[in-house]
Order: structure tokens, then sequence, then C-alpha cells
């Protein structure tokens, strides 16, 4: 049985360390990061350039640019790897055609701090934003939920990929 949780943004099995996000609340997070980008930074200039973290953060950012009126997204896909296993703790390779500069970066997650630092290697002054945050909060990042690091992140895409 899913319960609801106290914040209403997502749903977990009892007993469970399993966090279900929806749709609604993939949207509900977007606009949550939108605002708070807007609060602590004040009117977002319209040429500034939105960079959605492949896969999970292309969605969010969509949805971000759409709430603060911005109309230049492009995307910059990081991968681990070591041995040519993907996830494993080796170098970071980068791809895409992510510009120069950001202003505003945003993923899905921050989990063990890697991507967020070849996000901050690359653009040292821009906005960074991810859905969720599973480090306890990381200085300078605005984060749509913190969650618990031993807490096991279900996004909508990833159901519709086991489909």
């Amino acid at each position: 049985m899913l319960e609801v949780l106290a914040d209403g943004v997502g749903k977990r099995l009892k007993g469970s360390h399993m966090l279900k996000l929806s749709w609604t609340d993939i949207e509900t997070l977007s606009a949550s990061i939108a605002d708070q980008v807007a609060q602590r930074h004040g009117p977002i200039d319209p040429d500034t350039v939105l960079v959605g973290v492949a896969r999970g953060g292309l969605i969010p950012a969509a949805l971000v640019a759409h709430r603060l009126g911005l109309r230049k997204m492009t995307s910059l896909g990081l991968m681990s790897y070591a041995d040519g296993v993907e996830g494993a703790q080796g170098r970071m390779q980068a791809y895409g055609a992510a510009p120069d500069a950001a202003a505003i970066v945003i993923d899905d997650i921050i989990d063990s701090g890697r991507t967020l630092e070849e996000v901050r290697a690359r653009y040292p002054d821009a906005i960074v934003a991810a859905l969720i945050d599973k480090t306890g909060g990381v200085s300078g990042v605005i984060a749509g939920k913190q969650t618990p690091a031993g807490e096991w992140v279900e996004f909508p895409w990833e159901a519709i990929g086991a489909l």
C-alpha cells in the first residue's frame, strides 16, 4: 500500500525506503525550483540559457524554463564510467551541445555529488538546481525536495522505461 508523504510530494510503500514520484510531483518540484530561483535571484534575464542535465534533468528544465519565461535551452550529458561500466566510480565524460556559459543548470537528483562537481567545474557562476537533494543540503544549490541519503527515488520516466 502506498502512503502519501506529509509534504504531499511523492508516495512511499509502507515500511520501505523508496520514494515514488508522479508526474504531478515533478511539476510541483519544478515549480518550487522556478519560484526559488526567482526569489533568490530576482528577475531572470530572458537571454538566460537553461541547461538540463541529461537525461533526468531535461523534463524539469523544460518546466522551469516555461515558468520563468526562458526560451534558450540546451542539454549537457554527463556519465561516469570505470572500466567501461556505466555508473562505476570512474572519470566523467561529457557530451551534448551545452554552451560555454550557462546561467541555470537543472538535474533530477543530487546523490553522490559527482555530477554536481562536474557542473560547477564547467559553470562556476551558474545557478544550480535539482528536483531531489539526498546530500542533506549542498551550499548554493536550489532543491525542490530534500530526502535521506538511503532513500531510493523512482521518477515517473523510469517507470516508463520498465514497460
